[in-house]
């Protein structure tokens, strides 16, 4: 444990958390950090308690990047429940309407998908992190406020019906853009069918650039640290794995003396125009640039150089 007032070490990299149930991403984030003793932590979106998979967190100058991450599109399996809708739409809320589901083939659901298939339109349910006049909605839904909330486009790139119990159940695998609640995707599927039904267990699978990610479980970490920070430290992903797929810089030492302290410099062959991932001559991240006309980089977010990171 990390005393009062001990800011913590300057550890930086990229933690692929598998998130157990009904804990809270936040208190998720709160362990790993304890864990690590990390000076700073910050995850990259959250999942609800009842969710579990992949969360990633980025520890002390990893904290820079979470905001790029947060624009990822996601993989989700979810298991719903149908005959029954709960006002959180999930199985920690309230049974509010039912419906008889009995009747409901697998045919039938599947044929519904398509609509909800590509560019939708979603309304984000009450039971949300959203903010509404300066409160978040979940706060207003448990005094039994019901506020207006405009509807958002979102993208699904994949949806497949993986299985069906007739009269009681059915998955999906979700493939969606940021922003999309399954939770609120499950009810709209199923109300296209004339029925209610709520999520009774939902995993994320991916977020973008971690494709099919090796996740460690707070058990793991928990038996790492008996071994050591070195150990811990060891399962840590570089942070240049964030920008995965990014067109790429490399800077010799004036350059990146230069760009540190937020000034542009000339590069020959670099790409004519967008955001770039920069990068030391033996291939660690520096930061965040963007290039523009005539061979101009531009730093946009920089990171501290770290003993830790250095050596990744």
């Amino acid at each position: 444990m990390l005393r009062r007032g001990n800011p913590g070490r300057p550890v930086s990299g990229i933690l692929l958390l598998d998130k157990p149930p009904v804990l809270s991403s936040n208190a998720a984030l709160q362990q790993v950090k304890r864990l690590y003793r990390a000076d700073k932590a910050g995850h990259t979106g959250s999942l609800d308690p009842l969710a579990t998979g992949l969360l990633p967190i980025c520890l002390g100058q990893g904290t820079k990047l979470c905001g790029y991450l947060l624009e990822s599109d996601k993989h989700y399996r979810v298991r719903a429940k149908l005959g029954e809708r709960t006002d959180t739409a999930d199985a920690e809320g309230k049974v509010v309407t039912r419906s008889d589901p009995t009747r409901l083939t697998r045919a039938e659901l599947s044929s519904v998908l398509p609509r909800f298939t590509g560019t939708i339109q979603q309304r984000p349910p009450m039971f949300s992190a959203l903010k509404y006049q300066g409160r978040r909605l979940y706060q207003l839904a448990r005094v039994g406020q019901d506020v207006v909330r405009p509807e958002r486009t979102l993208h699904i790139h994949e949806l497949q019906l993986t299985d069906f119990e007739p009269g009681s159940s059915f998955e999906l695998d979700v493939r969606c853009s940021k922003g999309t609640y399954v939770r609120t995707l499950v009810e709209d599927i199923a109300s296209a069918v004339g029925q209610c039904a709520h999520v009774i267990a939902l995993r994320r699978l991916e977020s973008t650039p971690f494709y099919r990610p090796r996740m460690h479980s707070l058990n793991e970490l928990e038996k790492a640290a008996e071994q050591g920070l070195a150990v811990l430290d060891a399962l840590l992903l570089p942070l240049l794995a964030a920008l995965t797929g990014w067109s790429q810089v490399k800077v010799n030492a004036r350059h990146a003396f230069n760009l540190a302290r937020g000034q542009a410099v000339q590069i020959a062959d670099m790409a004519p125009s967008g955001r770039l991932a920069v990068l030391d001559e033996a291939g660690t991240l520096l930061g965040i640039g963007e290039a523009g006309a005539g061979g101009r980089l531009v730093p946009k977010r920089w990171l501290a150089r770290i003993s830790h990171e250095s050596r990744r």
